[in-house]
């Protein structure tokens, strides 16, 4: 899609909304809450918020300010701007970033899926009063093929939100995020006000120092930050392509991680407040609540859905809260999908598919691979253990391109020079992004690797099994990922070197074979440092003077 082509927000509350709705979701709200409690020790879940509030500015957001200003400045897929800002040789980089979000999204479907239904279920039958009704809520629904026929529905309705592209993005995220954040503030204030409450942000708010030694405490933090934030997920990256200059990446892509993880930790502050309130006031103590916490299904993936609608039930509107709250969970669900999608739909479109036919594409692909999550819920714990984990790796790559780029050229030039209006992002931000981040995801990728091995820890499964948890179902998958996207990478080019050959025979030409063959409109002559010609303002080194009047005209 030429620049000239490339539609844009047409708001800045639309932009922010936008990439709000594409990170608050059910990753808040459904997420957050067990993986803090899985992660929580007899004491307190401190030391997890600790660790989470840590990566968010050693990993996500310098992460994500890459994401926001490479997005804006190539403006094209995640495959395509890895080959443009590192070479055409890195572009496997990107193949593997994307496939990373299609096999979370192909899961991340079921789980929205869950939400249609407890939303349905809940307009036609009354809300469980006890924690044994909410739990066979929950199997029913497990032991039955609702969960596919949901995954189907989610899958459609998202196909249906990108067929035209940022138009019905912005539109859509304009009506859901709001409402879905004004439901969490009145249910977060609702829950602080039930009795016993304060025993459960006590518990959430106070420290085990033991859990330090377990590294992966260590690994769901960065790896739940970087989930909540998108980080290294290139959902931003897309969402960035549709940016102006005068969209400011560095105040937005501060800000908005920070918020969001507000919005995840008020979302824990309600569920923690509600189980202790429902528990204790029955009479059980502290440390058979701090069990039931970790034990709502597989991996505690029923959490929030098990006991949200035993708060509403608390409520003298409950019934209509909950199906509120389902709703608008709903929605937040639909558009971190949406952004998923739309990462995955502009990579097909960028390479002349037809946006309808790239949205169906998508689409059925999706859903195919959610089916296994949407049949049993362990093959879900497995998708999001290995493809949450894999955003570790994901975000060394952007660290690769940024190392590949030179990192104060980055600085400097995609980000300070190139944007308007914005906060200049510090020197700082360099010793960030090429020492402290890439060595805390070094760091952890190893140690979670030596722990696993360790033969005397009984915390992981014996390394060879392949279950849901394992090291060998990790190593299996990412490197089947790997393999494929290298070898497309390797296949692709070699192809098109060949072409070239043949045509350079016909037309007795001379053709330099190391000569990149790039489809991308944006070609690297363009790139500030790099031999080019001098483009219509060398104030603005690499935008084109078509995007120029674009982004002026909608400005206007």
């Amino acid at each position: 899609m030429a620049d000239h082509e490339t539609p844009l927000f047409k708001s800045k509350l639309g932009l922010v909304l936008a990439c709000l709705g594409c990170v608050v979701g059910t990753g808040n709200i459904w997420r957050f809450p067990r993986i803090v409690a899985n992660n929580s020790g007899e004491k307190g879940g401190l030391t997890f918020l600790i660790l989470w509030a840590i990566g968010l500015w050693v990993w996500s957001i310098p992460i994500l300010l890459v994401e926001y200003a490479v997005g804006r400045y190539v403006r094209k897929n995640v495959v395509q701007a890895f080959g443009i800002m590192a070479g055409r040789w890195t572009q496997w980089m990107g193949g593997f970033v994307a496939l990373a979000v299609l096999t979370t999204g192909a899961y991340y479907s079921v789980i929205v899926g869950w939400c249609f239904y407890y939303l349905v279920y809940h307009c036609a039958y009354s809300l469980p009063t006890t924690y044994a009704e909410s739990y066979d809520e929950w199997n029913d629904l497990q032991d039955s093929l609702y969960p596919v026929l949901c995954h189907g529905i989610a899958v459609l309705l998202v196909i249906l939100s990108i067929l035209k592209g940022v138009k019905t993005i912005e539109m859509v995220n304009n009506i859901i995020v709001p409402v879905l954040l004004i439901i969490i503030a009145f249910s977060l204030a609702w829950s602080l006000s039930l009795t016993y409450a304060y025993e459960g942000v006590s518990y959430l708010f106070s420290p085990d120092w033991d859990v330090f030694k377990t590294p992966q405490v260590w690994v769901d933090a960065v790896t739940q930050n970087a989930w909540d934030t998108g980080a290294a997920s290139a959902m931003l990256l897309t969402y960035a392509t549709y940016m102006r200059r005068h969209d400011g990446i560095v105040s937005m892509g501060t800000l908005t991680p920070i918020g969001n993880n507000l919005v995840s930790l008020c979302c824990g502050i309600m569920v923690f407040c509600n189980v202790f309130s429902v528990l204790e006031s029955t009479g059980y103590d502290r440390q058979y609540i701090v069990g039931v916490l970790k034990d709502n299904g597989p991996a505690n993936t029923g959490l929030t859905f098990i006991w949200m609608p035993l708060l509403y039930s608390s409520m003298s509107a409950g019934r209509f809260l909950a199906v509120l709250f389902f709703l608008s969970l709903s929605f937040a669900g639909l558009s971190s999908l949406i952004a998923m999608f739309e990462l995955l739909a502009l990579l097909l479109e960028n390479v002349r598919m037809p946006r309808v036919l790239a949205a169906f594409v998508v689409g059925i692909v999706t859903f195919l691979l959610g089916i296994p999550s949407a049949l049993n819920v362990n093959v879900l714990v497995n998708q999001d253990y290995v493809w949450a984990f894999a955003l570790i790796p994901c975000g060394l790559m952007f660290v690769a391109l940024v190392a590949k780029f030179g990192v104060e050229r980055f600085r400097r030039v995609i980000v300070n020079e190139y944007g308007l209006d914005d906060w200049t992002l510090p020197r700082c931000w360099s010793f960030l992004i090429i020492v402290v981040t890439p060595l805390v995801g070094c760091a952890l990728i190893v140690w979670w690797i030596v722990e696993n091995f360790d033969a005397d820890n009984d915390e992981y499964p014996d390394w060879k099994e392949m279950s849901a948890e394992s090291f060998a179902m990790v190593l299996v998958q990412w490197a089947g990922g790997l393999i494929i996207c290298v070898g497309i990478n390797i296949m692709y080019y070699q192809c098109r070197c060949d072409k070239r050959r043949t045509s350079s025979l016909h037309d007795n030409d001379d053709v330099n074979p190391t000569e990149n063959p790039s489809d991308v409109e944006l070609s690297y002559s363009q790139v500030p440092g790099e031999k080019r010609t001098a483009p219509p303002d060398e104030s603005t080194p690499l935008i084109t003077k078509d995007r120029q009047d674009r982004e002026s005209e909608t400005e206007t």
